[in-house]
């Protein structure tokens, strides 16, 4: 279909404009902390607002051409899509760019600029399980949660494997909300979350030296000795020092004199760049969009009768809901400091995009979910139970 021809409703313009509010956002601070101090007192700026006006450009043309096609074609390539992703992970593990600060081994060089496996999967899982789940009843029994989260752990191990335990982790919260949502008992998902914890010896015994002590850092966040304190430091003396209405854009004196450190504050602390400029206000007024947006992707889902378009912006939530928290809770000394960019403003085009194509199929269902070709419903009992009481199609959510 041309993408001329969609009918976008309200909500989904409202969508747009707060999409294209945060991209502008992201352009501000990511000029913003792109400033470099000389020795001598000049300064200058780096190339990184360029590419990222590049990658914005780059995600708009992803973003139409996701809107181009109905997700229920997507859909059917799922599977297909999935195992892609797969490839491309386990491609990354033998032949990938290393990282020299971490030796991580986490993205593709495709010699115009490098793409990251990883964030591209967090989408491809949506898709997969929103396919999976998709008109089975097996995952309301217990042994039936096997097939689902089979698809997730597997990608999870590549992913941890290169490191990147930020990204890994985000799949969790997003496999439990869509499991949820489709109507899995929560006592056989309180189950499978305690054998995970269960599990926490394991993996920390598997992670690399640099990030525990990234989680011993944020234990002992009063030991001045530790290496990892000092970003953690900076990116709280930053929040702290924007008072209320902050210093002003490009004013900030933690990120313009590279207190924080320049390799982290226009990604991983970019919220912390955001505190001291726009102060507690402007913080909020950012929390506030994110609120916002996922408002109004749950106010969609509500007049979905798709069972797999429902899950799709489910997932999309739970992943974006995730990161956010995360991230500004990281940066605040909350949670230990996992390497996780906040969405659609961090620096950085594979998070970018993979944020864009997850909004795109937001859009993209809400924009087709007129065209109804299945049951309404993801509880296999509705049909029971909407003959003893009939209930109006847009008031499902999860029925207990």
């Amino acid at each position: 279909m041309r993408i001329w021809r969609l009918k976008l409703h309200a909500r989904d313009w409202l969508t747009l404009g707060v999409i294209g509010l945060f991209l502008c956002i992201s352009l501000a601070f990511v000029h913003s902390a792109s400033y470099r101090s000389g020795p001598m007192g000049e300064g200058y700026y780096t190339a990184s607002p360029l590419k990222q006006v590049q990658w914005i450009v780059l995600g708009a043309c992803l973003f139409v051409a996701v809107m181009s096609v109905n997700y229920r074609h997507l859909l059917e390539h799922a599977y297909l899509l999935y195992l892609l992703g797969l490839g491309l992970l386990v491609y990354v593990l033998f032949f990938g760019v290393t990282s020299d600060v971490i030796h991580a081994r986490r993205w593709i060089d495709l010699r115009v600029f490098r793409v990251q496996p990883s964030e591209l999967m967090k989408i491809l899982i949506v898709l997969v399980l929103a396919r999976y789940l998709m008109y089975k009843e097996s995952h309301r029994r217990f042994g039936g949660l096997v097939g689902p989260f089979a698809l997730v752990v597997a990608p999870m191990l590549l992913i941890a494997k290169e490191p990147d335990l930020g990204t890994a982790l985000v799949l969790l919260p997003t496999v439990f909300a869509m499991l949820f949502v489709a109507a899995s008992r929560a006592r056989h998902l309180l189950v499978i979350l305690l054998l995970f914890a269960a599990s926490l010896p394991v993996v920390w015994l598997n992670m690399r030296p640099y990030q525990r002590e990234r989680v011993i850092t944020h234990v002992s966040q009063d030991d001045p000795k530790r290496k990892e304190q000092y970003h953690l430091r900076q990116s709280k003396a930053a929040i702290g020092s924007g008072g209320l209405f902050g210093k002003g854009l490009g004013k900030g004196t933690h990120q313009r004199y590279s207190f924080i450190p320049a390799k982290t504050r226009n990604n991983d602390f970019i919220f912390a760049v955001i505190c001291e400029e726009w102060g507690f206000a402007g913080a909020n007024f950012v929390l506030g969009l994110y609120l916002l947006l996922l408002w109004l992707c749950v106010r969609t889902s509500e007049e979905v009768h798709h069972p797999a378009g429902r899950l799709i912006i489910v997932g999309v939530v739970a992943m974006f809901g995730t990161q956010v928290i995360v991230n500004t809770a990281m940066a605040a000394g909350q949670l230990p400091i996992v390497g996780l960019t906040l969405p659609l403003v961090s620096y950085g085009g594979s998070s970018l995009l993979s944020s864009l194509f997850g909004l795109a199929l937001v859009v993209n269902v809400s924009v087709y979910r007129r065209i109804d070709l299945g049951r309404d419903d993801l509880d296999p009992d509705a049909d029971a139970r909407r003959a003893a009481a009939p209930m109006p199609e847009e008031t499902f959510m999860r029925q207990s």
